[in-house]
């Protein structure tokens, strides 16, 4: 409401490009650029300058941390409990969203998807994590790593997929794609 600073954090990388974001009461700010590669869990009620001292995961402000594996790209998301990290390269890290404790680590490159610009989405107990090859890798949502499969859209995708009414929209360099359920057409012809 005043742009007054509310709190303040050092010991992060250099460029920050993933988006923080509320889970609960915690905001989650990751960056990923070399040699540092943060995962903070700032608690909502945070004031002050809550940077960690040398040794510490935690604190009064900061609910967990991890001094390595933040993504430089892609935007974590958070689904069911679960806190998911996925670098550039196909690493895909799952996290109890509440302890910070890492549940697994698994590559999800290969078979077409090798580098990774958009963020996840996440539906039906489904995460979908689309390469810039324009293929979708679905994984299992949930403290078990299980590869559902993978969609090759067949064109370069940069963009973060979007969920609306049953369908998957991916933006590719040349196309739209919508995958899902046809949607019946609006009466008098007027879009939402």
């Amino acid at each position: 409401r005043t742009g007054d600073e509310r709190w303040r954090l050092s010991g992060h990388s250099e460029i920050a490009v993933p988006t923080p974001y509320v889970v609960g009461d915690r905001v989650i700010v990751t960056s990923g650029y070399r040699p540092v590669k943060p995962i903070y869990a700032i608690r909502l009620t945070a004031r002050g300058d809550i940077s960690l001292v040398d040794g510490e995961s935690s604190n009064e402000h900061i609910a967990w941390s991890h001094q390595q594996g933040g993504p430089y790209l892609v935007t974590p998301i958070s689904y069911r409990g679960f806190f998911y990290t996925c670098t550039n390269n196909g690493i895909l890290s799952c996290y109890d969203a509440k302890s910070g404790q890492r549940v697994y680590r698994k590559r999800i490159s290969g078979g077409g998807a090798e580098s990774f610009t958009a963020s996840p989405v996440a539906a039906d107990e489904k995460m979908f994590f689309t390469s810039e090859q324009g293929v979708v890798v679905v994984v299992s949502a949930g403290p078990k790593f299980e590869l559902l499969g993978t969609n090759d859209l067949g064109a370069t995708c940069l963009a973060t997929p979007a969920i609306s009414r049953g369908q998957m929209l991916f933006r590719t360099q040349h196309h739209l794609i919508a995958v899902g359920q046809s949607l019946p057409r609006p009466i008098g012809g007027q879009g939402e």
